[in-house]
């Protein structure tokens, strides 16, 4: 058979409850011209046998079974198998619209880009809606796919942090030589995006044709999961990426302000949930890199006077700078 004209890759790990529903919403697509690529991530609970059974009802499904190794590597064997000229994702619990991949695909070949985006929704685990709970982004249209990043940096939008949200033209990735970062459990879709983004346009669609879910207990909806320290990781590469780039000397100050920002933000979370003991060594294989860049926290034009007297009081004394602007908020409250 001919390869089709769309991959789209499903990561299934521990989504038996759902992923019949996501399979559906794909199957449904008004662009057929797609194959759905299920990479079973060694899953508990007959998620396995439920990927084989729903290949069955449809010739566009393949199945690829593994060992378990986290999502990045799961999304790694669906990009090495993929046949399409172009390639999409959805996760294995949510819900797309019919026309999301015609829609997307339209606005790459109309606009003249290797990209294109839309907003999303969230809904619960009965499909109700989540409010104030969507990822958008302004101004929409065609524009510099970096700036999808600097978004982020200054809003702290999760917009340019998604694979789900998009169609990408998969020699972004070949070309590229962009594979995930198997080392990371958290933001392991968000890691090399930046090397997708660069010198690339992107068409943004102002449309919600993505329907993600959240399920409470699950680990995004933590209060501070431990896993979360990846963004670090991932913050930091795309840090020393912007300071090897004279050009994007602007984005390079928003990454310091934002790895300033989280890293004091992630702090005070695991503090506060009474898991930072357990955290401090990760915390502190970090802070070399925080106690590297303050130099320029305290140059940046991004980050707030009393924010940078905050930096240096934390990079001498983290814990001390903790206690006491936990204790000057216990003071403030009513």
């Amino acid at each position: 058979m001919p390869n089709p004209t769309i991959s789209i890759i499903t990561t299934v790990y521990d989504a038996k409850d759902y992923l019949p529903g996501t399979v559906r919403s794909i199957l449904a697509q008004t662009f057929r011209d797609f194959e759905l690529l299920l990479v079973e991530d060694g899953s508990p609970n007959g998620c396995g046998e439920l990927c084989d059974e729903l290949a069955r009802t449809d010739p566009r499904i393949r199945v690829f079974h593994k060992q378990n190794g986290g999502p990045a590597s799961a999304l790694n064997v669906g990009l090495e198998h993929a046949r399409g000229a172009y390639i999409g994702f959805v996760d294995s619990d949510d819900l797309i619209e019919p026309t999301m991949f015609e829609t997307l695909l339209g606005a790459i070949r109309d606009n003249g880009v290797r990209l294109a985006a839309c907003n999303a929704d969230a809904v619960d685990e009965h499909n109700a809606p989540v409010p104030g709970a969507g990822v958008q982004i302004e101004p929409t249209g065609r524009r510099d796919a970096m700036e999808l990043l600097l978004d982020t940096f200054r809003t702290g939008g999760f917009y340019g942090l998604l694979c789900w949200n998009k169609l990408f033209d998969i020699r972004l990735f070949r070309d590229k030589g962009v594979r995930f970062d198997e080392s990371m459990f958290f933001g392991d879709d968000a890691s090399e995006l930046h090397r997708v983004y660069d010198g690339e346009q992107v068409y943004c669609l102002p449309l919600t044709l993505y329907h993600y879910r959240r399920r409470s207990g699950q680990m995004t909806e933590a209060v501070f999961p431990p896993r979360k320290l990846d963004d670090l990781k991932m913050y930091w590469n795309w840090l020393r990426w912007f300071s090897d780039r004279p050009e994007r000397r602007d984005y390079y100050r928003w990454a310091v302000a934002w790895y300033w920002k989280a890293f004091y933000l992630f702090w005070c979370q695991a503090a506060e949930a009474g898991n930072l003991k357990e955290l401090k060594d990760r915390f502190l294989a970090h802070k070399k890199h925080l106690d590297s860049i303050l130099p320029d926290i305290l140059r940046c034009p991004y980050v707030a006077p009393f924010e940078k007297i905050r930096a240096v009081a934390f990079c001498a004394a983290p814990d001390l700078t903790y206690r006491l602007a936990a204790a000057r908020g216990r003071m403030q409250k009513p």
